[in-house]
């Protein structure tokens, strides 16, 4: 609740709410929830930046499990309805994009058809090549050079559409992921030398005729589990970088 209360609608500020949901994605209906009650109390232009933020929690999800999904469609057909019909035309504009853009990615599979038939009242206008971002644009009519651009805001602008896009996105991917890879592999140390020095408590047991104790299958089926749990955690990272490797060889074919 302090975080959504202090978030804002720019790329920085959505992005690392974004990324602190996601990791704590196990916990999803809890954050949705909250998420929900910030937005029933929020001012008609902070309900934006809520928008944004689902918008962003979404995409970045999606390709680790259907928590999110699952969750944030309990909750979005009220809130873009709220938005489309209380807050103006910008209101109605942000909605229209948001919806046309989870329509273009298949975030929500066909349900996406109900909201574009009960808040449009039609299908939303096809996006051209400059309405394709991740977001739409907080402010669409403010002069890109003016505004100071991070890293992440300037990717933004460049993959606005087709490859640059999906370089971009599998890129984010392994970045997300360092962490993940990081933890694992500490864990495998771990449970490596928690063997071993299970294997010498075994022996030496055995060479002195000592009963095994009755944990000894217990703990092994634990350790077990910790090193599945990393060995899972590693593939996703493999299975990002290949993706990444790629997208980087279909785009340098068609060039």
């Amino acid at each position: 609740a302090e975080k959504l209360n202090k978030l804002n609608s720019s790329a920085a500020s959505i992005q690392t709410l974004s990324h602190w949901c996601v990791f704590h994605r196990k916990r999803a209906r809890r954050i949705v929830d909250t998420w929900e009650k910030q937005f029933n109390n929020a001012t008609k232009d902070k309900k934006v930046s809520f928008l944004y933020l689902s918008n962003d929690i979404l995409q970045n999800s999606k390709r680790k499990g259907g928590e999110f999904v699952n969750e944030f469609w309990k909750v979005l057909p009220g809130s873009l309805k709220d938005v489309h019909d209380n807050g103006g035309e910008h209101g109605k504009k942000v909605v229209a994009r948001l919806i046309g853009i989870w329509d273009e990615r298949k975030v929500f599979g066909t349900r996406i058809e109900s909201l574009k038939v009960d808040i449009l009242g039609e299908k939303p206008p096809t996006l051209d090549n400059n309405d394709n971002g991740s977001n739409p644009s907080p402010n669409p009519s403010s002069d890109p050079k003016a505004a100071r651009k991070d890293s992440s805001t300037y990717i933004k602008e460049l993959t606005v559409s087709g490859m640059p896009e999906k370089i971009a996105t599998a890129y984010q991917s392994v970045v997300d992921q360092y962490f993940d890879e990081d933890a694992a592999l500490n864990k495998c140390r771990t449970t490596v030398n928690v063997l071993e020095k299970m294997d010498k408590d075994v022996d030496n047991a055995c060479t002195h005729g000592i009963p095994q104790a009755s944990s000894l299958v217990s703990d092994l089926q634990e350790q077990e589990a910790v090193l599945k749990k990393c060995i899972e955690q590693l593939e996703s990272v493999d299975t990002a970088r290949i993706n990444l490797i790629n997208q980087l060889k279909v785009a340098l074919s068609e060039q």
